[in-house]
């Protein structure tokens, strides 16, 4: 009877290391990879479903409106990219490596643009530079509709995050090398070109590539502010929605894929080649005070951060004037047109619904793959190929699987055709976007644990699922928050994954600032962005407050003497 009882247990661990990680890959492919399979062979097709190879490319190609956008997009983003990191360097090296004052309110304050959505930074540029902006004499008579406007605003909208990825490569160091270049008599700019930048190179290039294609992919940016000058995200969604040309817009997609895959590649081959600075020896960084140095940063950092908040806090304002700028009375009028309209509340309604769907959904499925592809639960082979599924969307823009769901799930011949123009649709195509950078979060929390803690679960005759809820889920319950956090804020700022797959039924309020600002409501689109703004920042809040309070709770975290 013993025997036969060990004997169930094992083929139930068997299954359960074997069924979940080909459900997960399932659900992923389902997700991810056949919605993009589908964009690419749409791209292959005539409007009938024959094969014509490369004409839709030569048919793109041949029309001079829409092949200057692919130079339009790559050149401005590059620029984009290069002003992002000349900024976000000294900002995050002053946060890292000096004697600034105040670090954490700085770091809250250049965080804020990450709540918001991306056109938030865009509006609040119209409000100041625009055809009635209060500095449009500023810009010398150059209009901020056009490429500098998309510029501009992509940079406000990138900086949060390169600095971050960089804070990441410079946050910590080898004090003993920069002692060793004290004692050699090293100049402060060769030790910073021979030991600060190699170190942190990873870093430099992983925020370049992510840089690039948040630029490359948005849309919501150049569909306010960039006027007349073409894109291949606006152009996208004019082929699609303005012609019903399909084909071409599969065409588009295929476009945006590749620079995205590109930049894939260089940031993975980068990982590989980045040696590893730190040892089991090394002494933790103390930043030393240079004055020179850290006067020369607090003036960037300051100047950074009034940019930041000038923009935001200009945008506020726009969204509390009447009518800008003939008549400039301050009230809650936008707000009160939103909140008591039910079409326009209900967008809000259903974005808080979507990102609460994907929080919840997103943080179990994350966590799932996280546990087997981290603590090699059941077969390693399966575990890898998983491990796989999960980064493919890092390199996929939001457009591109927005697209591709068109086309897959819209199919009538398809039997998953009946969640087409659901809200459970759009929480499966947002959590898939996002996956990635969770998985990563979950997989870098649970790896640093020793095998000690499975071993002595095996011991104590435990099955894993039991291990990793008696164990795993307290320790890494400040994680999980961090990453339904994660979850929650880009679910209900994101605009590029949906803007295909939204109905009357389930517009969400991302969208809903696309459609006010076509219809030239601009003072109610920006009220609606500040309301979301205003949500993921109380969301933001509480989740802290329940991180620092689970930590303190746990004891078992704190030192005892």
């Amino acid at each position: 009877m013993l025997t036969s009882t060990k004997s169930g247990s094992r083929f139930r661990s068997l299954a359960v290391s074997f069924s979940v990680p080909v459900s997960l890959m399932v659900l992923l492919s389902l997700g991810v990879i056949i919605p993009i399979a589908a964009l690419l062979l749409k791209s292959f097709l005539n409007p009938k479903g024959a094969f014509v190879w490369f004409d839709n490319f030569s048919r793109y190609v041949s029309e001079p409106g829409l092949s200057i956008a692919i130079w339009n997009s790559v050149s401005l983003s590059l620029i984009a990219t290069l002003l992002t990191l000349f900024l976000a360097f000294p900002y995050a090296y002053a946060l890292n490596r000096s004697r600034l004052p105040y670090k954490g309110l700085f770091k809250a304050l250049i965080l804020l643009p990450i709540l918001a959505p991306s056109l938030l930074p865009a509006f609040g540029l119209v409000y100041l530079f625009g055809n009635q902006g209060l500095l449009k004499s500023w810009l010398f008579g150059s209009s901020i509709y056009g490429p500098i406007g998309i510029v501009i605003a992509h940079v406000f909208f990138a900086l949060p995050h390169a600095i971050l990825i960089l804070s990441a490569g410079l946050a910590s160091g080898d004090q003993r090398l920069y002692e060793a270049a004290r004692a050699l008599k090293s100049s402060a700019w060769r030790t910073f070109f021979q030991i600060t930048l190699p170190a942190c190179r990873y870093s430099l290039i992983s925020a370049a590539a992510v840089v690039f294609v948040l630029v490359f992919t948005d849309f919501g940016i150049p569909t306010v502010i960039g006027g007349s000058t073409n894109v291949l995200a606006t152009d996208i969604y004019k082929l699609v929605i303005g012609r019903f040309d399909f084909e071409l817009g599969a065409v588009v997609g295929v476009l945006l894929l590749v620079p995205a895959l590109i930049a894939y590649a260089v940031d993975t081959l980068a990982r590989r080649t980045q040696r590893s600075t730190l040892t089991g020896r090394s002494v933790p960084l103390e930043s030393d005070y240079v004055p020179a140095r850290d006067i020369v940063l607090s003036v960037v950092v300051l100047l950074v951060a009034f940019a930041v908040l000038a923009v935001i806090g200009i945008a506020v304002f726009g969204s509390l004037v009447r009518f800008w700028p003939y008549n400039m009375s301050l009230g809650l009028h936008n707000y009160t047109k939103i909140l008591f309209n039910p079409e326009e509340l209900q967008t809000l309604i259903n974005s808080l619904l979507l990102a609460t769907a994907a929080a919840m959904v997103g943080t179990a499925l994350v966590m799932t793959s996280g546990w087997l592809v981290a603590r090699k639960v059941g077969e390693p082979k399966l575990n890898q190929v998983l491990h796989g599924f999960a980064m493919v969307p890092l390199a996929v823009p939001g457009l591109v699987l927005g697209l591709g769901y068109v086309f897959f799930f819209n199919n009538p011949s398809n039997p998953l055709h009946f969640l087409q123009a659901t809200m459970a649709l759009l929480v499966m195509c947002t959590i898939a976007h996002y996956y990635t950078v969770p998985h990563l979060m979950a997989v870098g929390a649970l790896v640093r644990f020793d095998a000690e803690l499975d071993l002595a679960g095996t011991a104590l005759k435990s099955e894993p699922i039991q291990t990793a809820r008696r164990i795993y889920l307290p320790i890494l319950a400040p994680t999980l928050i961090d990453i339904a956090g994660y979850f929650f804020v880009n679910a209900m700022t994101t605009v590029s994954a949906l803007i295909f797959l939204f109905t009357a039924e389930n517009r969400v309020s991302a969208i809903a600032v696309i459609n006010m600002t076509e219809g030239s409501r601009i003072g109610q689109a920006t009220a609606l962005a500040v309301l979301m703004m205003a949500v993921c920042v109380v969301v933001a809040g509480l989740q802290t407050l329940l991180r620092n309070y689970i930590i303190q709770k746990q004891t078992w975290r704190r030192r005892t003497v």
